[in-house]
């Protein structure tokens, strides 16, 4: 896949991408630089908060092929997690209620009509990434981050702004955001980057 973090899921438009727009894009799997073509587009639902709802959107995902090794890359906005149906900002918001605001996982299940499962889920696959979150950090950070912060301080930490940390941490793992838990560091699809993230504020 590759990541256009100019776009979240209220911007993205499939139908504004051109050619040129890749130009300077490497493949993901053969790194070739500026060898695409539009491959055509596919339909995926995401989640996100209006006014306090979650409401879910149906957005027309951007494919492009590779000239070079004909692989095809889905252009994924900045704030989508590959295969979840909730946006990264929902996803940590939840993450915020529980660690930093000490609301019981069934008050959250309760208030935004989800259930009791997702938010283990989710809460779990924080647990996994937290050691290369930490990691993440300390490198990014050097200095001012302790070597053993806890999961709500990680929350925290994300949350400033998350955009700007997605794309780091994408940069540096060369893998997808954090929450995709079937993609460990042996079998996760590298990642193309298309654009700049946006500038703070601009989320």
């Amino acid at each position: 896949m590759v990541y256009d973090f100019s776009k979240t899921f209220k911007t993205y438009d499939a139908n504004s991408y051109e050619k040129d727009d890749f130009a300077r894009t490497h493949c993901p799997k053969c790194y070739a630089v500026g060898r695409f073509k539009l491959h055509g587009s596919y339909r995926r639902h995401a989640g996100y908060f209006h006014k306090l709802e979650i409401i879910y959107v149906t957005l027309k995902i951007k494919r492009i092929r590779c000239r070079s090794c004909k692989a095809t890359h889905a252009v994924m906005p900045g704030d989508l997690i590959p295969y979840k149906m909730l946006s990264l900002f929902v996803v940590l918001v939840i993450l915020g209620m529980f660690y930093l605001e000490k609301k019981p996982v069934l008050k959250i299940a309760e208030e935004h009509g989800l259930s009791y499962q997702l938010i283990y889920s989710i809460l779990y696959v924080l647990h996994l990434y937290a050691p290369a979150l930490r990691q993440y950090f300390r490198e990014v950070l050097r200095g001012v981050v302790p070597p053993n912060i806890g999961d709500a301080d990680i929350v925290g930490l994300i949350k400033k702004p998350y955009l700007i940390f997605q794309s780091g941490y994408i940069e540096l793992n060369k893998r997808p955001c954090f929450m995709c838990k079937f993609f460990g560091s042996a079998n996760a699809p590298p990642i193309g980057r298309k654009a700049p993230i946006l500038p703070p504020g601009g989320q």
